[in-house]
């Protein structure tokens, strides 16, 4: 008998890295900054500086729901004192 060529089951669920899942973290993220719109705020210190923009650009395209639609929430990646942070603000959009 041979194997099967493809296997169904339900799609895991993403996580980080690390192996944890930080889609929590980024809804909760999300929701702070539509509570006080145009205000810009530091959310994240990741240990890379690539890890930084690559936020950044999931955040102003709403690579995650949680920042839909693309357009909603600007971001960008600065770097104080030898670590990069990601800011961002939420500038308004349809959810």
């Amino acid at each position: 008998m041979t194997a099967p060529l493809v296997t169904f089951e339900p799609l895991p669920e993403r996580t980080s890295s690390n192996g944890r899942r930080n889609t929590g973290k980024h809804a909760a993220i999300a929701d702070l900054l539509r509570k006080r719109p145009n205000e810009w705020a530091r959310v994240l210190t990741p240990p890379k500086a690539s890890s930084a923009r690559t936020m950044a650009y999931s955040i102003r395209t709403g690579g995650m729901p949680c920042y839909g639609p693309a357009g909603s929430f600007e971001a960008k990646s600065r770097t104080v004192n030898g670590k990069t942070s990601v800011y961002a603000r939420y500038v308004g959009g349809d959810r």
